[in-house]
């Protein structure tokens, strides 16, 4: 893994090796698209808790997060694992939801329109 000088840049690296938005790794983080832009820019940086999550949603060691070191046991660079890939289909399933959403909401003012229709038409008839 390449030595970068600061806690913004080893963030920023890994996120973008990932594949992942700042949206992303922010939602996934439990914070704001901003903050992680700070975290990233360097004018702020992660503490305690956000810390592990940064770090598990990265998929890097937390010493080598916060200080650039690597641990004995992780010298590899981070890759896209299963967990990626789940997140890419999470991803892909709310876009169809939301697709699914809408498509529903157009049938159902298919449904009352018709309804109106007949009963006019029923009225009409009577």
């Amino acid at each position: 893994m390449p030595v970068q000088s600061s806690t913004g840049s080893r963030i920023k690296l890994t996120r973008t090796r990932l594949g992942l938005s700042l949206q992303q790794v922010a939602d996934r983080v439990g914070v704001t698209r901003e903050s992680l832009a700070n975290w990233e820019n360097d004018r702020s940086e992660p503490r305690g808790v956000k810390v592990m999550k940064l770090a598990g949603v990265l998929q890097v060691p937390m010493i080598w997060l916060l200080t650039g070191e690597i641990p004995p046991s992780s010298e590899r660079e981070p890759a896209a694992s299963e967990t990626a890939r789940i997140a890419q289909k999470l991803d892909r399933a709310v876009a169809l939801q939301r697709d699914l959403a809408a498509l529903l909401i157009e049938v159902s003012a298919d449904v009352s329109r018709l309804q109106r229709e007949l009963d006019v038409d029923g009225k009409l008839a009577a």
